[in-house]
């Protein structure tokens, strides 16, 4: 059953208006509430006033529900029965007629109001009757009354401010009708400038100019950002511009890529308007609030990164930058710096690279970026292979079990190399901590103390030995065991053997110790071991230089906190994720090898902003948006997302190839 409420009105030329509404059900509710079927905005009618309802075909009841009567025939009546087919009844609910009737076997109720709700308001609309609209001036000088306001308050008011206190260094402090313009706070590295408006804003109406900005920030591009400074790293070799050096303006102009509609739009009023492109505040905007500045989003570096090498080459520049717009699907090898030989022609004193008096042990060598698409060589002094040192099955592992028990079958990763105290860089691997737990520097044993050598002094070392042999005292060979000279087993054999050990070094007592010098630093000798030694002349020995880098990706951040004890998918199920699984060290048979995973290993996790789904090793892909490795203006700590997570940034590293500090 439908019942077929037409609701009628009159506009104020009587023309009339009818909206119809089809409501199903066995009854229907009349009442002043909005949630009846049939509403009237009437105060005579109760809220919820009568209930309409058909028990049988034709036949309607009408029956109040709140205890007051309503209009039939004439008479008021608590309820009725009738038959709209044949009747065509009216009701009447204060000042609205309800006409009943029948249409296509529904029940139609047509609804008008037949009488004013007041005299005062007789030729108004009855939805308007109970709202502010009646009591308001109308529309258009409503309209016109804000415009005015508007006007005076947000045009003429801060205006007139602006006039009135040009000239002024500094505005007092309080409400200036002028701050109404501003979109938000100040960032907090510009806050001393809130009541200093002109610092920046020269000219009324008039879009900030990169005159503005260089008038504090004095060094402009080419030059170190104000308030930065670079480390001295003098000599040939040293490190290029600091990694929060701008390019050339040309340069980032022809960099950036083709603008869409919204820009093109913008691009065509910065014209009209002879608003230069390329400004600082282009990309450096202000009054986006006090708060933290938020992480870069990726696409506002892809928008330049993206096709910049082609772009740069067509305008004619040459750029080693290749192209970039997602690290898990389009991202350049990784260029580390790494070491380009010591600069023989301008050598540096070992005392100013001695890292334990504070020295900077890559002071003097030639460094050079390198493309990590092939494995790459690097020549750093040493005689080391990680493939010896971490087998578990040759006499390396045999020596470390005796030295170490119970400490695996073979070396690892963390005997030798340590991290810093943030967690994030491993500190170079010194020998006294490291590599003197099996390379002995021992040269005499006295009342139980072995008496060493000094590492890093070679003249100390030559002139150690030639003191031992003038004092004339008991020897031991360096290097043998003493229980040989100690506790040897008895018989002719072991008797033979130390007499003749014994016979061997008496002819270098004293006078004969440069026999033991040379065996010392040549090849295979407790120095010329792991050193590249030379001799030249005399007592002349020189020790080739030795540099462990502690940062080779000198334009992107890594921790290697956050990469411990992954837990990632194997060929065996779940497993701990490893340094071994980065870098290929158990391979590694040559001392120059540069052990330094490609980006493809990274983009096995790291799967760009969106999280691309080509990840193979993790359950779910690492979203890593630009700004989680790179900052613009970046300088020895974390980028600024990181920071911003409470990630601490490194610690000034003594032997970083690039050291920036702030003033």
């Amino acid at each position: 059953m439908s019942f077929i409420i037409r609701q009628v009105s009159r506009t104020a030329d009587g023309r009339e208006i009818v909206r119809p509404t089809t409501v199903q059900g066995l009854e229907i509710s009349v009442g002043r509430l909005t949630d009846n079927d049939v509403h009237l905005a009437d105060l005579a009618v109760e809220p919820k006033h009568a209930v309409i309802s058909e028990p049988s075909p034709g036949r309607i009841v009408v029956e109040s529900v709140s205890g007051l009567g309503f209009g039939f025939d004439g008479r008021t009546v608590m309820r009725a029965e009738l038959e709209p087919a044949n009747s065509g009844a009216e009701l009447r609910f204060g000042s609205h007629r309800l006409t009943l009737g029948q249409e296509d076997g529904a029940i139609t109720i047509t609804v008008e109001r037949v009488e004013a709700l007041s005299d005062a308001s007789e030729a108004k609309d009855q939805q308007t009757v109970f709202t502010l609209r009646g009591l308001l001036p109308g529309k258009r000088i409503s309209a016109y009354a804000f415009i005015a306001l508007v006007l005076a308050a947000f045009l003429a008011w801060p205006v007139y401010t602006y006039a009135t206190s040009r000239g002024e260094k500094i505005r007092p402090n309080g409400f200036h009708a002028d701050k109404t313009w501003e979109t938000g706070k100040l960032s907090k590295a510009h806050a001393e400038l809130e009541n200093d408006c002109q610092a920046c804003h020269t000219d009324a109406f008039v879009a900030v100019r990169d005159n503005a900005c260089v008038a504090c920030h004095t060094d402009n591009h080419q030059q170190k950002a104000a308030g930065l400074q670079r480390a001295s790293l003098t000599g040939p070799g040293r490190p290029g511009p600091a990694a929060y050096d701008h390019a050339p303006l040309d340069q980032m102009l022809a960099a950036r890529g083709e603008a869409d509609f919204g820009g093109r739009v913008k691009s065509f009023f910065k014209r009209t308007f002879n608003v230069p492109e390329g400004r600082c505040v282009d990309c450096h905007t202000e009054h986006e609030g006090a708060g933290a500045m938020p992480a870069t989003q990726q696409q506002f570096c892809a928008d330049c990164h993206d096709g910049l090498k082609g772009r740069l080459q067509s305008a004619g520049f040459k750029s080693g930058v290749g192209d970039a717009s997602d690290f898990g699907l389009k991202h350049p090898q990784f260029r580390p710096m790494i070491l380009a030989g010591y600069d023989e022609a301008h050598p540096v004193p070992f005392d100013r690279r001695d890292a334990r008096s504070g020295g900077n042990p890559l002071l003097g060598w030639k460094m050079q970026r390198a493309v990590l698409d092939k494995p790459l060589q690097m020549e750093n002094g040493l005689k080391f292979t990680h493939g010896q040192h971490l087998s578990s099955t040759n006499g390396v592992a045999q020596m470390w079990r005796r030295v170490s028990p119970g400490q695996g079958e073979g070396m690892d990763c963390q005997d030798c190399h340590k991290t810093d105290p943030s967690g994030t860089r491993y500190q170079p691997v010194r020998m006294e901590t490291a590599c003197q737990a099996c390379h002995s520097l021992g040269l005499q044993t006295v009342g139980g103390t072995v008496r060493q050598l000094p590492h890093g002094q070679p003249a100390q070392v030559i002139a150690d030995i030639r003191a031992f042999y003038s004092s004339g005292g008991s020897f031991r060979p360096t290097g043998l065991p003493i229980a040989r000279y100690t506790r040897s087993r008895p018989g002719e054999v072991n008797a033979e053997r130390r007499s003749m050990d014994l016979a061997r070094n008496a002819a270098l007592l004293p006078g004969r110790g440069d026999a033991l010098i040379r065996a010392t630093f040549a090849p295979g000798g407790v120095c010329g071991e792991c050193h590249k030694v030379s001799f030249t002349g005399g007592d002349g020995v020189r020790i080739a230089p030795v540099a462990q880098p502690v940062r080779y990706l000198q334009k992107g951040w890594f921790d290697h906190r956050a990469h411990d004890n992954l837990d990632v998918r194997g060929q065996n199920g779940n497993r701990r994720y490893g340094c071994r699984d980065c870098h290929a060290a158990e391979k590694s048979n040559n001392s120059s090898d540069l052990l330094l995973p490609s980006v493809a290993n990274c983009q096995s996790c790291h799967t760009g902003e969106k999280g691309a789904t080509n990840a193979r090793l993790v359950r779910s892909g690492t979203p890593s948006g630009c700004a989680m490795c790179h900052d613009y203006h970046a300088d020895e700590g974390a980028p600024w997302v990181l920071k911003r997570g409470g990630r601490k940034a490194a610690p000034a590293n003594q032997v970083a190839m690039l050291q920036v500090r702030w003033r």
